[in-house]
């Protein structure tokens, strides 16, 4: 996704006045202004590709699927290779689920088995051990891989919100479960988790990004015109030119407009769709 920084809409906000540049005290402002206005662009849709999550397997505890994920590193037990199957044991518990990513680092063998690996399968091989698979794109015969490995599942974003969740990942042909679900203030409680699953797939909204700085780089292009608009609408107000600034903020609004129009075309609202269940049947709406 395309990002701005922020001394490049602070230039246009300085341009929109037709100043060289503001006071100290202005500055601040308008930072606090241009916070306040991607936010609220961000809370305008839901459909923004660039906070959309369709499907993404999470780890969940007791049913619940935490909206933060930090993930551990843990020194690897032992590591085999059968074909392209990788079986790597861990002193402890995963903290991952089947679907996410796991960076395998420091293992040496014939067949490099380093890099960041989807996992195919988590089971319990003792009370205190766990195995997590996943597939090499080559590989013949077996082998003991050696070295002081390490195992750590990758960062996932924050969830600002969950549209869906499934048992398994649904952007598969083969049909798969659909929970329902309720949100509580640590995370999404899973309904009729009787296959007491240790992870789901998940869609979701990411969490907004800011507040942003006068150093941030990653200023939403989506974003970007109405914000310098809407911003400086608000300094207008500030400085009580009332009439200039409602200008200003038509001007903010045709450039939201035309961004929710290309975000909601692309089909994002068939991905977050919630479906309502009744004793009969269970429907989009």
């Amino acid at each position: 996704m395309t990002t701005r920084t922020y001394t490049e809409l602070y230039d246009l906000i300085k341009a929109l006045a037709g100043v060289s540049d503001f006071t100290t005290g202005e500055q601040a402002n308008i930072l606090a202004f241009v916070n306040r206005r991607l936010y609220q662009g961000y809370r305008a849709s839901e459909t923004w590709p660039r906070y959309v999550k369709g499907a993404e397997a999470r780890p969940a505890t007791n049913g619940v699927i935490a909206t933060t994920f930090t993930p551990s590193s843990q020194n690897i037990s032992s590591a085999t290779r059968d074909g392209t199957t990788v079986t790597i044991v861990l002193p402890l518990a995963c903290d991952f689920a089947a679907g996410m990513y796991v960076t395998v680092a420091s293992l040496s063998g014939t067949e490099d088995p380093n890099g960041s690996k989807q996992v195919t399968a988590i089971s319990t091989t003792t009370v205190t051990n766990d195995t997590f698979t996943y597939t090499l794109s080559s590989g013949t015969g077996t082998e003991t891989y050696t070295g002081s490995g390490t195992a750590i599942a990758d960062a996932v974003d924050d969830i600002d919100s969950f549209t869906r969740v499934w048992g398994g990942n649904p952007l598969n042909l083969n049909s798969v479960q659909e929970y329902e679900f309720y949100v509580e203030s640590d995370g999404a409680h899973v309904y009729g988790n009787y296959k007491e699953l240790s992870g789901f797939w998940v869609g979701y909204i990411k969490q907004w990004g800011g507040p942003f700085t006068t150093s941030s780089t990653d200023i939403p292009q989506e974003l970007y015109e109405y914000t310098a608009h809407a911003a400086y609408a608000d300094f207008l107000r500030m400085d009580g030119q009332v009439d200039k600034a409602e200008s200003e903020e038509l001007v903010a609004q045709q450039y939201l407009i035309v961004e929710l129009d290309k975000s909601e075309s692309q089909r994002n609202t068939n991905a977050l769709q919630r479906r309502i269940s009744t004793y009969v049947n269970r429907s989009n709406r």
